[in-house]
């Protein structure tokens, strides 16, 4: 074979070589070697860790509402600032010694309360369920201490009701209970109250046993035509009514000396959780771990856990005014008044029995003259 065939053929085989080794890789395949040196999957992500548990509260408590058995607390017996959360106190004395549709005077102290508030006047006359709504909903202080007054007077004599009612429920940690919206500030009465997380669940347990109190608490908006002549439109300010399934609320509070306080509520398969929290810096998301906790729990597991006194309703307010008989009742004195009505009255009646007298008087003496001539002649 010549030099130049052989430089042919070797050019053709190399030519050959050339395109059997690209056609896999042109047909998108890959020799053997390569397909075992293929790189393996990504690894699955990471789980995402669980967002850190919030920061715990000051005080707290977890009690089955149904049983009143206390299933979680911590510093719970300690007294502290309890805010706004005070006028779960000051609806429950409300709605046991008001009747349904009570009017409710503003006074100037009413008037004068600052933060939250309706902007009510003094001489302004508002309805008891509307100033209900405005202190459980949107914590309405005016609306507070106008409630306070209307039961007893002034906010110091509903102080004494407030001792009062916390002696009767049961609460036993001694709580310093003076201004009816929960201020403790300048505008509080005699600097405000103290009371612990348990005997706020005392409290809070009474009120969930209240039919009104627990509706109000749960209602989103609420509208209605105000002793102001204005018509009015709350929205519940309990964010766990959105926030949490089952949730029926129950107060939010803050002031700047006791932080957040909250008291919430929910129900699920028939069961109803109560947690109190005071000074919680993530008030929400605390309250909702413990009533997560509350429905974890069995109910066979409360057994041998300390429970909340049972709740002890206001007598005068549940028990109806018995009717007295009508035969029995001792009317009750008059006070002497003579109006001028009265006086036409009296000189009418007076002349008609003139009229009616003068007649019988006149036959009367005819008769007796008569009677006389006849024994004088007849002598």
């Amino acid at each position: 074979m010549c030099h130049p065939m052989r430089r042919f053929l070797a050019s053709t085989a190399a030519l050959a070589c050339l395109i059997l080794t690209a056609a896999p890789a042109a047909s998108g395949l890959q020799p053997a070697h390569h397909r075992a040196q293929a790189p393996s999957p990504p690894p699955p992500p990471a789980p995402t860790t669980a967002p850190a548990p919030p920061p715990p509260p000051k005080s707290w408590v977890l009690v089955d509402a149904d049983t009143g058995a206390v299933l979680d607390q911590g510093n719970a017996h300690a007294p502290l600032p309890p805010a706004s959360v005070t006028k779960v106190l000051t609806a429950l004395i409300a709605a046991e010694e008001l009747p349904p549709g009570a009017d409710v005077p503003v006074s100037h102290v009413a008037q004068g309360m600052p933060a939250r508030y309706m902007n009510m006047k003094a001489g302004q006359v508002w309805k008891l369920e509307d100033d209900m709504h405005a202190l459980l909903m949107i914590s309405a202080n005016d609306a507070a201490v106008a409630l306070a007054e209307r039961v007893s007077g002034s906010r110091e004599s509903f102080a004494v009701e407030m001792a009062q009612t916390a002696g009767r429920l049961g609460m036993n940690d001694a709580p310093v209970l003076r201004d009816p919206a929960g201020l403790d500030d300048e505008f509080s009465n005699q600097g405000g109250n103290l009371i612990s997380a348990h005997d706020l669940a005392i409290a809070a347990r009474a009120a969930l046993a209240n039919d009104e109190i627990r509706q109000i608490a749960a209602t989103p908006i609420y509208k209605f035509h105000g002793g102001d002549g204005n018509d009015h439109r709350l929205i519940n300010e309990d964010l766990l009514l959105r926030q949490y399934p089952g949730a029926i609320g129950l107060k939010t509070g803050y002031t700047r000396k006791a932080g957040h306080s909250f008291i919430g509520a929910a129900t699920r398969d028939g069961r109803t959780m109560l947690a109190v929290v005071m000074g919680a810096p993530d008030f929400y998301r605390s309250t909702q771990g413990l009533l997560d906790k509350g429905f974890s729990i069995p109910l066979d597991a409360e057994r041998g856990l300390e429970h909340l006194p049972g709740v002890v309703p206001n007598a005068a307010a549940a028990e109806p005014a018995k009717a007295v008989p009508l035969q029995t009742r001792t009317p009750a004195p008059r006070a002497f008044h003579v109006s001028s009505d009265d006086t036409v009255q009296v000189v009418r009646d007076g002349i008609w029995i003139a009229i009616v007298s003068l007649p019988v008087a006149y036959l009367a003496m005819r008769l007796l003259l008569g009677r006389r001539r006849r024994r004088y002649l007849f002598r």
